[in-house]
């Protein structure tokens, strides 16, 4: 309680900052990369808790990350978003098993490619759009190899896939 936060490991700020926003007893706690650069059990031990104290209170939980093990971990419910944008949602287990929209299936990729010993990481060819100036039509037409001349013109809307899993993709309408 009186040790300054640079006298605390990374770990120990995050507890800190989750107990926080946990004393007042909120409806909704808002998570952004809650475990970025710790350590795996550090970070397991704060995914535990996050898990536990949400579901003894009730508390609905959002999750802002980059980190699709966490995803996997603690959520229910997947948005996948690139440059601002919506493309895929739906439940983890659809999204995990099946992603539909090009970015979500080169994104498993390259997070799945690191755990298989041999084979080559995966990547995502092209930068990441500038997005004070971002691309006309689907903002991943100039990374996606499936991209059509509709691509680059117009943004694409939701299709439904049924079972509350939606993408944004002309090439499944």
């Amino acid at each position: 309680m009186e040790s300054y936060p640079h006298e605390l490991s990374g770990g120990m700020r995050q507890r800190v900052v989750i107990a926080i926003a946990l004393v007042t007893n909120p409806s909704l706690l808002i998570l952004d990369e809650p475990t970025t650069a710790l350590d795996v059990t550090v970070q397991a031990q704060i995914l535990e808790l996050v898990k536990q104290m949400t579901s003894e209170r009730g508390i609905a939980t959002m999750l802002i990350t980059h980190d699709l093990s966490v995803v996997a971990d603690l959520c229910s419910r997947v948005y996948v978003m690139y440059a601002g944008r919506i493309f895929e949602e739906g439940y983890a287990e659809d999204i995990f098993d099946a992603p539909k929209h090009p970015y979500t299936q080169g994104l498993l990729k390259s997070a799945l490619g690191v755990h298989q010993l041999g084979n080559e990481l995966s990547t995502i060819d092209g930068d990441v759009p500038d997005l004070t100036n971002p691309p006309l039509g689907c903002r991943f037409h100039p990374r996606c190899r499936f991209a059509t001349e509709i691509c680059g013109r117009e943004v694409p809307v939701r299709t439904d896939l049924g079972k509350r899993h939606s993408v944004a993709c002309w090439l499944l309408r």
